[in-house]
């Protein structure tokens, strides 16, 4: 298993220190964890921070990412003051169900057995045949349900969830098997119109490529018996047709890992895109 912290090393020194220190208090579940810095803090650096540690992070899931604030004395000493959904006795019987459903997943699709773009075809295509996109993961009069879908407890406990639990669940199951992988947050366009959206960039072989498990999932509806690959491993110039991220990203030019391209069935030329479409015909009426 590796720990891939790509927004952690985006971030200066100084930066990095607070984020380690609000990281161990976080996971020791501290209600007011002291700031390392000894000058003025800005709510710009909170913020990215924040955020890093909340995409770095996929398993702090408990943590509510939107109540958390600071706080100062009156010696000047900051500190943030995170709020958490469950206690920390629930947290740990959480953690205990997410291991044992990773473990059992890894070993139920041979994670271990293949190469990383198996390894991430293979999670991919579980995620979409298991997978429903939780369209009430928004309504407010069910907290319960907005919390679970928008983190790896809807994926992991309900099968059910929205973009950014499935992004980070993807995130999770990648990184338990060794494959570089972080999550993107910014917006889509779909329908016209722009909404937040959250996905992932994974490397394969040394190349980082844009992938989109949710669309993939939304591409065939309720459909379970096939499964679309719109948006496994693409460049940014595709991606960025209706994704754009709010943040710096590895740049995503390779084309090697692609669905189409690895299925050979990408074409550059009318007349090869004609011939394969005549070739499955042709098998069809065998």
């Amino acid at each position: 298993m590796i720990v891939d912290r790509y927004y952690y090393h985006q971030l200066n020194k100084q930066e990095q220190e607070v984020y380690k220190a609000f990281y161990d208090g976080v996971m020791a579940h501290e209600e007011i964890i002291p700031i390392p810095v000894r000058c003025k803090f800005s709510q710009e650096s909170f913020e990215r921070i924040f955020m890093a540690m909340t995409r770095d992070n996929p398993l702090i899931y408990f943590l509510n990412q939107s109540a958390c604030s600071t706080a100062s004395d009156m010696f000047g000493h900051l500190a943030f003051c995170p709020q958490y959904f469950f206690s920390k006795e629930k947290v740990k019987e959480y953690n205990r169900k997410i291991e044992k459903v990773v473990n059992e997943l890894a070993g139920q699709l041979r994670l271990l057995e293949c190469s990383d773009y198996e390894k991430e075809i293979r999670i991919h295509d579980w995620i979409c045949q298991n997978i429903e996109y939780d369209y009430e993961g928004t309504d407010k009069s069910k907290l319960s349900r907005v919390i679970a879908s928008h983190n790896i407890l809807g994926v992991f406990a309900h099968h059910k969830a929205q973009c950014e639990g499935i992004a980070k669940a993807v995130k999770v199951l990648l990184n338990a098997v060794d494959v570089k992988c972080i999550v993107v947050t910014g917006d889509a366009v779909k329908n016209g119109e722009s909404v937040p959206h959250a996905w992932n960039i994974v490397n394969i072989d040394g190349e980082p490529y844009q992938l989109d498990v949710t669309w993939d999932i939304g591409a065939l509806g309720k459909e379970k018996q096939r499964i679309a690959y719109d948006y496994f491993n693409l460049t940014d110039e595709l991606m960025g047709q209706n994704h754009k991220a709010d943040s710096e990203l590895p740049a995503c030019k390779a084309k090697t890992a692609n669905y189409y391209v690895q299925n050979k069935c990408s074409f550059l030329l009318r007349h090869r895109l004609m011939a394969y479409i005549d070739k499955l015909v042709e098998r069809q009426r065998m």
